[in-house]
């Protein structure tokens, strides 16, 4: 009895060993593919970054130079280049004001598609997104012609509404999901307790959907910062977004790789700050629509 008792004891730890191996082996594993993944995908800002810090004589060495002397002379060399500043600001300027009346005009749209009984209400939405279908050179072209017709070529409020055109259909299809999962109960509570349907939404619903409104500012900033196409065409020098500004360091002949790197840099600064303001609203409002409406 007693060898029989040893046996299984023997048995279960062996088990238990066996268990924990495994455990540690897939933990170790899933370490192992997270930091190559992280490596994938932040060498190439490392290399950037690194590039715009290297004397011009090093900027594209090869083999390149992994030890060096970091100068900011690329990012001297940039400020002093008002049309780099004037660029930036005008990005600024736009992409900040595109996104604040995107937001104005698609939250309540996604409200009103959520909770009224629309007819054809599915025709509305795919109508919406219909605008995100076509690829950008489709329609670059007509757009240059109304721009033109109307006075809104080179100009800040044509660029404003082209990046509203670009991403109002991606704010009203999340931002309806989102309220789609938030219950209809919390406004029902509210009108109970004497609020209009107007003061439900301001103090009620927005404050729920806030994780929603940040996650679709980020992506509206996002797509409006890096836009290349319809900056090229519907600007030539009021206008010029700083994209497109970048873009003139890579010449027919040579490529001043430095002022590029430094350039690129400076882009990816104003999107850092924003993501790093907003972080704490952009996990939850990943996870949209997860509420499940009562």
């Amino acid at each position: 009895m007693a060898t029989q008792d040893g046996t299984a004891e023997s048995a279960t730890g062996s088990q238990r060993l066996e268990k924990g191996t495994r455990e540690t082996l897939v933990r170790v594993a899933r370490h192992g593919v997270l930091l190559t993944w992280s490596f994938v995908v932040l060498f190439p800002l490392y290399w950037v970054v690194s590039m715009s810090l290297k004397p011009p004589g090093q900027a594209n060495s090869l083999p390149p130079d992994w030890v060096f002397l970091p100068t900011v002379y690329n990012y001297i060399q940039l400020a002093q280049r008002g049309e780099f500043v004037a660029a930036f600001a005008n990005s600024v300027i736009m992409v900040a004001a595109s996104v604040v009346l995107v937001l104005l005009i698609g939250v309540p749209a996604a409200y009103v598609l959520s909770r009224w009984d629309i007819p054809r209400e599915r025709d509305v939405l795919v109508w919406i997104l219909s605008s995100r279908m076509l690829p950008p050179i489709a329609v670059v072209i007509p757009f240059f012609v109304i721009f033109r017709a109307l006075n809104l070529f080179d100009t800040r409020i044509g660029m404003v509404l082209m990046y509203i055109s670009i991403n109002l259909s991606l704010v009203v299809w999340v931002m309806k999901a989102f309220f789609d999962g938030i219950p209809e109960t919390l406004e029902e509570a509210a009108r109970v307790d004497g609020a209009t349907r107007f003061q439900s939404f301001r103090k009620v619903i927005l404050p729920a959907a806030k994780p929603g409104i940040f996650s679709v500012a980020i992506i509206s900033f996002i797509f409006a910062w890096i836009e290349l196409l319809f900056g090229l065409v519907l600007t030539s020098f009021e206008a010029v977004p700083v994209t497109l500004y970048v873009y003139s360091f890579i010449g027919s002949r040579s490529i001043e790789w430095g002022m590029l790197a430094a350039a690129s840099t400076a882009m990816i600064v104003p999107v850092v700050i924003f993501l790093i303001a907003v972080n704490k609203y952009l996990a939850a409002g990943l996870s949209f629509g997860v509420v499940i409406k009562e």
